[in-house]
């Protein structure tokens, strides 16, 4: 069964989309050729028709007479061959398809009609004719040669693959990239193409290059043997760590994991601020680190985290964001932090293009110059926070200079990769640093301020059992004594408390003086007794005097009689 699947070109302006003007030109010029070798060369007589003519491919050489002795029927058979299923004809020598009256203009309308009715012609398929055809156009170093090479399709998308620059482009520019060969390449059978999941970034190099385009082609810097190469680098380093041996040893062993083992995410990431500047902060996270990641790292900032396309963090294996959020947008994108931090996927929007799910191998530092570049919550496991306390001095910072100079980046990696990480993992918790707990007591809502000083005996009323209201009261005062205007309403308050306490219970009893009464209190520790029957239950005496050793407090607290 003949294949009709795979139709050719019909015309020249068929011919044109699928192989450029080129092929229509070359057709042209050889079918003249042909005809030259055939032609009677003495000018037409005057009742014979006028010269050839060219409207829109379809009307070629229809009016050149050529006489039937001049090429035989045997030559014909030769160098033609019927291009099945349909009624054009291939020219074996010149590689070209003739429609039907070209091939009678060219070899005589008594000879055409022999070889036509001759049941020992040659035949050839159509699809075997296109990929010919085809092949034609990619020998050599032509456009459509460079784009069948170049460009990958990925389907289903309006985005191609780019091997050269090793970017997704958009269809809709490839157009103006290879204008004289986008038809060709567009539908070439030829034409490579990969479903649109198969487009990966995989740093450790495990999916299959059969079926699979990675994004990743390794990094960039060889390792160098030589220590004194990057002393000065390490000097920095570990000044910046306020000389603090455990953070030291945390912060080798983050930086050097994922270099040991290419593609590891960690859940972990580092800030770094301090209102010192010229700590060398940025000197050694950029100048020295950088490099070492080469076009799998980046340097971010304020522009890049407000931006709807987050085409930025596609192929990163080190992202260093500077100074990245305004005052009053300090809480809104902690979920976004997070997710890069932990997130084992992301989502690649780019501009005027088709968005993709890529896996995320992205490791963060952040840096400031900010007292509170970003809240730091009180059960935080993610970051190692660091304050260096000192200014890089000139000599140090001219020394490290010179070793960047002369390689230190590659000696700084090869020590890297030497650190010991049997010991660490992409999960390994960071250590509680001062700088830490500075900043979440900093960054704390005034609620949670307000209880962490209460809890830690630092107010002027016991961390104890107590009615909900009258913590409400103190609450108030303090607000008022630290100049505080937005006070949180008895509403919302009783909820947030409940969930620093042991316990909040309504409706609990217990006895003031001779009297027993009833209220909503929070509990601090659990102190249960027995009822007649053998339950336990919270002691009515005991709950009695924590709320009016409480009340009495307050009430000297906030100088109101009792």
């Amino acid at each position: 069964m003949v294949d009709n699947k795979n139709k050719g070109p019909s015309d020249f302006n068929d011919l044109h989309v699928l192989c450029g003007l080129d092929a229509v030109k070359q057709q042209v010029n050889a079918a003249v050729q042909v005809s030259a070798t055939v032609i009677n060369t003495e000018c037409p007589a005057a009742n014979e028709s006028p010269a050839p003519t060219v409207v829109g491919g379809s009307e070629i050489l229809a009016s050149v007479q050529i006489k039937s002795s001049a090429i035989t029927l045997d030559q014909v058979k030769e160098r033609f061959a019927l291009i099945v299923p349909t009624t054009h004809v291939w020219n074996i020598n010149d590689k070209q398809r003739l429609k039907k009256p070209e091939f009678m203009a060219l070899v005589g309308a008594k000879t055409g009609k022999e070889w036509w009715d001759a049941a020992d012609k040659r035949q050839v398929r159509e699809v075997d004719v296109n990929l010919k055809l085809a092949a034609g156009q990619t020998e050599g170093e032509g456009e459509l040669a460079m784009a069948l090479g170049r460009y990958v399709y990925l389907n289903p998308s309006q985005s191609v693959w780019d091997h050269r620059n090793r970017e997704v482009v958009n269809i809709a520019d490839l157009k103006y990239a290879i204008p004289n060969a986008f038809s060709g390449w567009n539908q070439s059978p030829m034409r490579r193409q990969i479903d649109k999941a198969n487009l990966v970034f995989d740093p450790t190099q495990k999916c299959d290059p059969k079926t699979h385009i990675n994004m990743f082609h390794g990094l960039p810097l060889e390792p160098v043997a030589n220590d004194e190469g990057c002393r000065a680098i390490i000097d920095m380093m570990w000044l910046l760590c306020n000389q603090d041996m455990q953070v030291w040893s945390w912060l080798s062993k983050w930086m050097a994991y994922p270099l040991q083992h290419v593609g590891a995410k960690m859940h972990t990431a580092v800030l770094m601020h301090s209102d010192v500047q010229g700590s060398g902060k940025s000197l050694f996270f950029d100048g020295v680190m950088r490099p070492i990641y080469g076009e799998y790292g980046a340097t971010l900032g304020q522009t890049q985290m407000e931006s709807q396309y987050t085409d930025w963090s596609s192929n990163l294996l080190y992202g260093l964001f500077e100074e990245i959020f305004s005052r009053d947008q300090k809480y809104s994108h902690m979920g976004t932090i997070k997710q890069m931090i932990t997130g084992e996927k992301q989502r690649i929007e780019k501009k005027f293009m088709s968005g993709w799910e890529e896996a995320n191998h992205m490791n963060c530092i952040f840096l400031s110059n900010e007292l509170l570049p970003f809240p730091i919550e009180q059960s935080d496991r993610r970051f190692l926070v660091i304050w260096p306390n000192w200014k890089l001095d000139n000599e140090l910072q001219a020394q490290v200079g010179a070793e960047l100079k002369n390689g230190g980046a590659a000696a700084f990696l090869n020590w890297l990769l030497n650190v010991d990480t049997s010991d660490f993992e992409e999960r390994t918790k960071p250590p509680m640093t001062e700088a830490k707990e500075w900043l979440i007591d900093f960054g704390r809502p005034t609620w949670d301020s307000f209880f962490m000083q209460w809890q830690r005996g630092q107010l002027e009323v016991p961390y104890c059992s107590c009615l909900t209201s009258d913590l409400w009261e103190v609450y108030r005062y303090w607000c008022k004594a630290n100049g505080i205007g937005k006070v949180m309403d008895n509403q919302k308050f009783p909820k947030l408390i409940e969930r620093r306490v042991f316990a909040r219970q309504s409706k609990q009893n217990y006895i003031s003086g001779k009297l027993q009464k009833q209220g909503t209190v929070y509990l601090t520790e659990a102190v249960p007794g027995l009822d007649d029957e053998g339950r336990k239950v919270i002691k009515k005496a005991w709950l009695g005097g924590m709320i009016s050793a409480f009340r009495a407090a307050m009430h000297s607290y906030i100088d109101e009689p009792a």
